[in-house]
């Protein structure tokens, strides 16, 4: 990242002769990360629509979105659980075995991305289903 950051310093210097500060090109390659991809904000807002779209086009798709409405009247999501049909049929073909595990989110956003996967006759990995979850707990 850092390398990437003193490119962006270098660059400017070299075409505009200008010298800018670390933060400065931090700053501007956020600015053109969001003008590119959106706001790291409205991906969390495009995520039921994307999943619902997604089981619209796979009828056997199983979605679950979990959100609620904030104080300041937002719509947030909370938790979002997707497995997707042809992940379904390959676990009928399954040994017995569902293993689960989770990674944390260490954007601006946190959270837990928790996965189950199973084993098949090859004994290779097969992911069965993914979730978002605010955190790996009972309710979740």
């Amino acid at each position: 990242m850092a390398f990437l950051l003193f490119r962006i310093m270098l660059a400017i210097q070299n075409r505009f002769g200008y010298e800018i500060s670390y933060d400065m090109a931090w700053r501007a390659k956020q600015l053109a990360l969001e003008k590119r991809f959106g706001k790291y904000k409205d991906s969390y807002h495009h995520q039921p629509a994307l999943l619902e779209t997604i089981q619209s086009r796979n009828p056997s798709t199983i979605i679950d979105i979990d959100d609620y409405i904030n104080e300041k009247g937002d719509l947030v999501l909370k938790r979002a659980f997707c497995s997707f049909g042809c992940m379904i049929q390959a676990f009928k073909h399954c040994q017995p075995l569902l293993c689960v595990d989770g990674t944390f989110l260490i954007g601006k956003y946190r959270g837990t991305l928790l996965i189950a996967i199973g084993v098949d006759g090859n004994n290779q990995v097969v992911p069965i289903a993914f979730a978002l979850v605010e955190s790996e707990n009972n309710e979740s």
